[in-house]
């Protein structure tokens, strides 16, 4: 298990972390409460990674320190810092496909207590692997986070939580992406992402479009 991090005394953190009783992603349209267990499962490139770049930018902008358990080696810094997510407040596990090192670290991470978000990313296991995880895991881990200030937030590309989330999306995305350009020198303007709420019987999926300019004004 690799870890790198920039450790700052605890006065330090305090004086940093201020927190808001809930957290608004305006880009997708949704809030999270603190103290929260939430589940986003989709295939690949269907927005996991974007939503939870979106959540770590917002936090580590402001001062808060989160973590990502990297289960797959899968996180890229580079694109985390291009997303608006400050490094020097982000601490990095990398687990090497290894299942249990995963949660042996999400659950040390969990019982810090000390964490805006905590960003467990399953994308890239096996799914036989995950299926054998205990879900009284999740349980425990909604209890420790409950009445704190963190966000345990899951990707993977099935759910995973079960009943244990207080919320629960599937991300997928119905359209193609739009592209302008010919030939090898398309540049990609947007992306149309579907959000289906696990958590609700009633109502229809949710959809949000993710644009880009690349253009030099």
């Amino acid at each position: 298990m690799t870890i790198l991090s920039l450790i700052k005394p605890a006065s330090q953190l305090k004086e940093e972390q201020k927190y808001v009783a809930e957290i608004d992603l305006d880009l997708f349209g949704l809030a999270f409460d603190r103290g929260s267990l939430i589940d986003i499962s989709g295939g690949a490139a269907s927005g996991k990674t974007a939503i939870a770049l979106t959540l770590l930018a917002k936090l580590t902008f402001d001062g808060e320190i989160c973590a990502v358990v990297d289960s797959s080696d899968g996180f890229d810094p580079s694109s985390a810092a291009t997303s608006g997510v400050v490094l020097e407040n982000l601490l990095w596990v990398r687990c090497g496909g290894d299942v249990e090192k995963a949660f042996m670290a999400a659950d040390h991470l969990v019982q810090a207590k000390g964490f805006g978000a905590i960003w467990l990313n399953l994308s890239g296991l096996p799914l036989t692997k995950l299926r054998m995880v205990p879900k009284t895991y999740w349980y425990r881990y909604r209890t420790r986070i409950k009445e704190t200030p963190t966000l345990l937030f899951v990707t993977s590309e099935v759910p995973v939580t079960g009943s244990a989330s207080q919320h629960a999306y599937t991300f997928s995305r119905p359209a193609r992406a739009k592209w302008s350009g010919v030939g090898k020198f398309k540049l990609l303007r947007s992306l149309h992402i579907e959000m289906t709420s696990r958590k609700q019987f009633y109502g229809m999926p949710l959809q949000t479009t993710i644009e880009a300019d690349y253009t030099n004004g």
